[in-house]
């Protein structure tokens, strides 16, 4: 008696390309089909680990809301850029903690590239204008999606000393993957040799 069997499908990551310092690095999953996907919208970013807390031990993958590098026409609010702490050496797999970077001051360039700049903007504060509203932050969308934020009343946990916002709010998404970053030029030293 022979049994028929039925396989979930094998959702494979393609490597995809990631900022470091401003510069394109190429961000490989590692794939080994025994853990769920982490996505963000229509995207995969690679097979979560079972530990998702971040550790200091991990490299950092920062999902930059709203971003210029991933755009989806029909769901415009998962537009994003992915930005690395690091590239890993001679194609070493590393973990990376992923965490969400969420622009929330208007006037910010919102095609954030290096972690330095993420970092720096997470450490400014704006004040909002009287009149200024969820709506008119940049990310509100995500905000409510992956947070719960839905108001400026909501918003204001987040407040600094003083009173104003952090420009850019960055949240443990407390997911984790394995992953390498190589610069191109190094990708392409390994496919000849």
């Amino acid at each position: 008696m022979s049994t028929l069997g039925f396989a979930a499908p094998v959702v494979s990551v393609k490597p995809f390309p990631a900022y470091h310092d401003g510069e394109k690095v190429v961000f490989s999953p590692e794939h080994t089909g025994t853990n769920r996907m982490a996505s963000f919208g229509p995207w995969n970013l690679g097979e979560r680990l079972t530990e998702g807390k971040p550790s200091d031990n991990r490299l950092n993958l920062y999902v930059v809301v709203p971003g210029d590098q991933y755009h989806s026409a029909a769901k415009p609010e998962y537009d994003h850029n992915r930005v690395v702490n690091k590239y890993t050496v001679d194609g070493k797999v590393r973990e990376w903690d992923i965490f969400y970077c969420f622009v929330i001051d208007p006037r910010l360039n919102s095609d954030l590239r290096s972690e330095t700049d993420l970092l720096v903007a997470a450490h400014q504060t704006f004040t909002p204008a009287d009149l200024f509203d969820i709506s008119d932050v940049p990310s509100n969308s995500m905000l409510a999606e992956k947070l719960g934020v839905n108001s400026m009343a909501e918003l204001r946990r987040y407040r600094r000393k003083g009173g104003g916002l952090p420009r850019v709010l960055i949240m443990p998404a407390r997911i984790a993957v394995r992953a390498t970053a190589e610069q191109p030029d190094v990708i392409t030293t390994h496919i000849s040799q």
